[in-house]
């Protein structure tokens, strides 16, 4: 199932330059501009800075996910069966120039709860339920962050831990501790370009320094079925 990319497997993310086209950007980013005429929980004013549930908002983003530039990475480092199980949309602006602090992305998002051995810290994000299933099932997994934007450390480019996947799911103190002990790298992405990574890899992003649009849309992919009747969220 994982990827035999030996780097992906060795840092637990690349960087693929040019995936998109200018007139597919300029499509995806007309399509997020629209989003502000949705009534929809995740959207709490006409400024969107983040918006889950993104498939089921936008039907350009939708057909996005199914392309065969899509499809075409998901398979090639994951597997024939990869589907899109969750898709956000991010952007920092001045207005919006958060920062985040180093984590792994551990939750996923399933269409109801169903108690389930493994399953933990259940919660509810913008009306879709999440839990922190087992760490096969993160490991298992591939993330695709389509950048519709330059992104550098000047507008809060991700920073990762390289190889720090390879490690299982870790505590708040043991990633204090991998931050400490191993190098950090800033994942500068042009626009079209395409940052493949692992949910489990630790990672962040700064503020921008110089503040201005980081507009990313981030689909992860799963391969495998959930047990129990659970259901993955945007399968």
């Amino acid at each position: 199932m994982h990827s035999s990319c030996p780097k992906l497997e060795k840092d637990g993310f690349l960087i693929r330059e040019n995936v998109l086209d200018e007139k597919t950007v300029l499509q995806l980013l007309e399509a997020l501009s629209n989003l502000k005429l949705h009534k929809a929980p995740s959207i709490e004013d006409e400024r969107i800075y983040g918006v889950r549930d993104l498939i089921n908002l936008s039907d350009v983003v939708k057909e996005f996910s199914q392309s065969p530039i899509v499809k075409e990475l998901a398979t090639n480092f994951l597997d024939k069966k990869a589907k899109v199980v969750r898709a956000i949309y991010f952007d920092k602006t001045p207005e919006a120039n958060w920062k985040v602090p180093w984590h792994q992305d551990l939750t996923i998002a399933v269409k109801e709860k169903r108690e389930t051995a493994g399953f933990t810290a259940w919660t509810q994000k913008a009306n879709i339920t999440h839990a922190q299933p087992p760490v096969k099932i993160l490991e298992r997994m591939l993330t695709l962050r389509f950048h519709l934007d330059d992104s550098d450390e000047n507008n809060g480019a991700l920073k990762v831990i390289p190889a720090s996947h390879n490690k299982g799911r870790l505590s708040a103190e043991e990633i204090i501790n991998a931050r400490k002990a191993n190098e950090t790298r800033v994942c500068s992405v042009k626009k079209g370009g395409c940052l493949v990574m692992r949910p489990l890899l630790i990672h962040s992003s700064s503020a921008g320094t110089k503040p201005k649009h980081r507009r990313v849309i981030h689909f992860e992919f799963s391969a495998d079925e959930l047990p129990n009747n659970l259901r993955w969220y945007d399968s």
